[in-house]
């Protein structure tokens, strides 16, 4: 198996498939998954994946969220553009769940920005699931103690809402409420 040369552009879904180790490839460039994140990204996706999941119990039991379900790194998103790994993402349509992963744009996918990773997210994943259709796109900042929810309008991404630590946010349209952080 051999391994690709970080960002070196051109790369496809079958070279991806040889690669050793977790890579995200995106339209064609390839960025490497390690080291792992820190601590404390681990205890607040873990604390956002508990949260998520409780709202979409009891979303359910309201009969609000149908056949949503949330799935957590290392799950892969295979979208046209690329295959990405998420922290978190929420899918409703139970079609786009495969036995390799999620093929097809979740309804909501969370990023907790990484020093190693912010840019990344912020531009290229953000412009790759505002493409995709992807309708929330939640990116969390540990470091300022924020979240910044984008909305798909009109086929932008549109800032939605700006939380802080602690506070309540509105997801999937507003049939799901957290408390993050």
């Amino acid at each position: 198996m051999s391994l690709p040369q970080l960002k070196h552009p051109g790369y496809t879904i079958e070279d991806w498939k040889t690669w050793e180790g977790r890579w995200e490839l995106i339209n064609g460039v390839a960025y490497d998954m390690t080291p792992s994140p820190s601590l404390e990204h681990y205890q607040i996706s873990h604390g956002l994946e508990r949260a998520i999941d409780a709202a979409l119990d009891e979303a359910k039991r309201k009969g609000g969220s149908g056949e949503c379900e949330m799935f957590h790194a290392p799950v892969d998103l295979y979208l046209e553009s690329g295959v990405f790994i998420p922290d978190i993402m929420v899918v409703c349509d139970p079609a786009k769940k495969t036995p390799r992963g999620i093929e097809g744009s979740p309804d909501l996918v969370v990023e907790i920005l990484s020093p190693g990773t912010a840019q990344k997210d912020w531009t290229h994943k953000r412009w790759a699931y505002e493409a995709a259709g992807i309708s929330e796109y939640l990116i969390m900042n540990p470091d300022e103690r924020v979240a910044v929810l984008l909305r798909l309008e009109g086929g932008r991404y549109e800032e939605a809402a700006r939380v802080e630590w602690g506070a309540m946010v509105a997801l999937l349209s507003g049939k799901l409420t957290i408390t993050w952080g």
